[in-house]
Order: C-alpha cells, then sequence, then structure tokens
C-alpha cells in the first residue's frame, strides 16, 4: 500500500484525536483466522506461558486459563463454524479470543502488515521502538486494558468484521465497523467493547517518551552482561555487627556501575543502536519479524530479480549497514551498483549481475551478497529453465 491512503489521515487525524476512518484491512478475514487458528493449536493441548504468539480466551466472567478445545481447531470450517461450535459448548454470554504476535511465524502476512503501515511511516516518521500486532475475535465482552495500565501506545485498529466500540476517559467513544480502521493517540485512558463477532487486528505505536529511553538502557545492560562485570559470580557480602558498623563498599556494584558509564560511550553501542534502527525501519516497527528462508545455491545460469527496498545507512567511512524485512548486515566494497541493478525491478541472470570469475563462476563476494538478499527475501528466483532444482533448494 502506497502512502496515499494515508496523506488525509496524517493530516486530520494523527496525533490529533481519536478518528475512524474507511481504509481496507492488510488482512482477510481468511488470513486473520488462519493465523489465529494456527496460533491456538498447541496451547488446544495445555497452557504456555512466555511464549509467541501469545494466545488467551476470556468471557465476561473472566480468562479462562486453560480454554483447551474453546481455541480453535482443525474441525472448525473457519471463523462461522468456530463461533457456532463455540455458541453449543461455551455457557454464558461474551468470549474473547486475543492473539498476541500473530505475524511473525507467516511471512506473508507480516508482509502485507508491514506494506500497509510503512506509507504511513513515510508521512509521520517512523517508530524507534517496536511496534505490536494483535489479532482479536470476539463478542460481547469489554476490556479495560488501557484503564489498568499506562496508556503509552496509539493504536491502529482494523476492523475486518463485526464491531469495535472504544470508550475513553469521560463519555468521549468512537466505534468502527467492517472496513473501517480506529485510531486513538498514545495517552488515552480506554476501554475496548467487541460486538458482532467483531475480528479486528490492532498495532499497537510506542507513544511515550520513556520508551526509547527503556530500549536504550536494555541494550546496555545487554552489552555489560556480556562484559568483563558479568565475570565473575555475585558476591555475598557481609555487614559489620551492630547498629552504628559502617557498611563496607559494594565493590561488584561499582564496578557494574563503572561497566554502564564506559557503555554509555562506547562507539559498539551507538553502532549497534544504529544497526537496530535500520532494521527496525525496514520491517516498518514490526517486531519480532519472521526468520530468514533457506538460502539456495545459486550460480551464473539462474535468473533473480528484487523484490524489496533495502534500506542503507552508513557504517563508517567505507562501509554500509543494509537492512531488508527486519534484518540488518553489514555490506563492504562495491555493493551499490549491483544493488541499483536490482533496484530496477528487472529479471538478471546472477552471472550478468556479479561478474564471473577466469573459470566463469560468479563472483564469491557478490555471490554471497545476492544469497543473503535471498534468504532475507529481498530478491526471488524467477521460474523457468534457470531456476534451481528443489534438490538444490
Amino acid at each position: 500500500m502506497n502512502g496515499r491512503p494515508w496523506d488525509r489521515f496524517a493530516d486530520r487525524c494523527w496525533g490529533v484525536a481519536p478518528a475512524v476512518v474507511p481504509m481496507p484491512s492488510p488482512l482477510t478475514v481468511e488470513d486473520a483466522y488462519r493465523l489465529t487458528a494456527e496460533a491456538s493449536a498447541p496451547f488446544r493441548a495445555g497452557t504456555r506461558f512466555r511464549v509467541l504468539p501469545d494466545v488467551r480466551f476470556d468471557t465476561g466472567a473472566g480468562r479462562i486459563r486453560a480454554p483447551g478445545k474453546l481455541l480453535p481447531g482443525p474441525d472448525d470450517s473457519g471463523p462461522d463454524g468456530y463461533r457456532r461450535r463455540l455458541g453449543a459448548e461455551l455457557a454464558g454470554p461474551g468470549w474473547l479470543l486475543t492473539v498476541e504476535q500473530p505475524l511473525f511465524l507467516d511471512f506473508a502476512s507480516w508482509a502485507r502488515v508491514r506494506d500497509g503501515v510503512d506509507g504511513l511511516w513515510r508521512r509521520v516518521g517512523f517508530p524507534v521502538v517496536p511496534v505490536g500486532a494483535e489479532l482479536v475475535f470476539g463478542a460481547g465482552v469489554t476490556r479495560n486494558t488501557g484503564l489498568a495500565r499506562d496508556a503509552q501506545h496509539a493504536v491502529l485498529a482494523w476492523v475486518l468484521r463485526g464491531r469495535l466500540r472504544v470508550r475513553f476517559d469521560g463519555t468521549a467513544a468512537i466505534q468502527a465497523g467492517t472496513g473501517e480502521l480506529a485510531y486513538w493517540p498514545a495517552g488515552l485512558r480506554y476501554t475496548e467493547t467487541f460486538d458482532d463477532d467483531c475480528l479486528a487486528l490492532l498495532l499497537r505505536i510506542p507513544g511515550d517518551a520513556r520508551l526509547p529511553v527503556d530500549a536504550v538502557q536494555r541494550t546496555v545492560v545487554e552489552f555489560a552482561g556480556t562484559g568483563l562485570a558479568a565475570d565473575q559470580e555475585v558476591p555475598y557480602l557481609s555487614v559489620p555487627p551492630g547498629l552504628g558498623g559502617a557498611v563496607p563498599a559494594v565493590d561488584p556494584l561499582a564496578r557494574a556501575a563503572t561497566a554502564v558509564r564506559e557503555l554509555s560511550t562506547d562507539p559498539e553501542l551507538t553502532r549497534t543502536l544504529r544497526v537496530r534502527w535500520a532494521a527496525r525501519v525496514s520491517a516498518a516497527g514490526l517486531e519480532p519479524v519472521p526468520p530468514p528462508r533457506e538460502p539456495v545455491r545459486l550460480d551464473a545460469r539462474h535468473r533473480v530479480r528484487g523484490t524489496a527496498e533495502v534500506v542503507r545507512m552508513r557504517d563508517g567511512r567505507s562501509g554500509w549497514i543494509w537492512a531488508v524485512h527486519g534484518h540488518a548486515f553489514a555490506v563492504r566494497g562495491g555493493a551499490w551498483s549491483l544493488l541499483r541493478r536490482l533496484r530496477a525491478g528487472d529479471a538478471i541472470r546472477v552471472g550478468d549481475l556479479c561478474g564471473t570469475t577466469a573459470d566463469g563462476r560468479p563472483d564469491p563476494g557478490a555471490l554471497a551478497l545476492l544469497t543473503t538478499l535471498h534468504r532475507l527475501r529481498g530478491i526471488e528466483v524467477l521460474a523457468g529453465p534457470d531456476r534451481p532444482r528443489e534438490e538444490e533448494w
């Protein structure tokens, strides 16, 4: 989706006030239900903790910790079939099935949502910390996520079917139906009510100034945890007896503080943050990102074509950081000419693109770069006589 559908929205709604606008969802009802059912499959066998996608099932009476067969299963014929079965098995009104981070296990769905929101970011700026995704399917349940915690995120909510009502502090409210996008800025406390078998895709966009600070802090802690400060076990120190005794200086804590202070000026920390920023831009903020696909064995005969934008960022005097679909890697040398030819969108033979050595093989460095781009879905190998055989993939 290009930026044009977002133009009026960005000018009139973004960061201003809650709004509802006509906007087709990046996912179809069938796509969203399939992702919901696939994410639910391992949860039907029992409760799982600290995994993604995370599946939860609520009723009007509260959360069911182990919903089991109340979740979508292989015998349900789509969302309507699942809804009919649920109505027969579930006592009492109201139910709500939520899937947190449903996209990263399915690249095609992730890419459609990424492309769908990319146009907005090109108008208002890319988020510097991750955007979370959620699929919600339910009827007759109100949840007070926004009232239960500080509302640090703005929300984009596409309604694929049914009706979503959002009430904010006081009497203000919005309502979105099938084919509409509901939006509300960060900083608002709210409740969400899902009616008429509502199926919706929600993106939670960071809007609190403290969130980037948290992200940098986590990176610093990650660095410190692999450095000298982590080489020793945490000691147990004695305290002198008596109320007047002085507590000795805690050297391990002082060393940790020194390590954090030194890391804050370490060029490698700055570079890591830049690499993660490039990756985030290439993912339109949607994290976690799908893993790379298996590599193919390319040779000079195969024809390839560029299929994705490559985000480029300077890395020192002669190097670059390239990022595709949320994955970043370092590039050296004259790779720009190769990328420029791929950007034209035409089919190109690998041998013509990479150049060949004296024995007719593609240049190894350029071939390795093409292989990386293919793994990250930045290029495709075209069908036809030059396409690798199945056993070569």
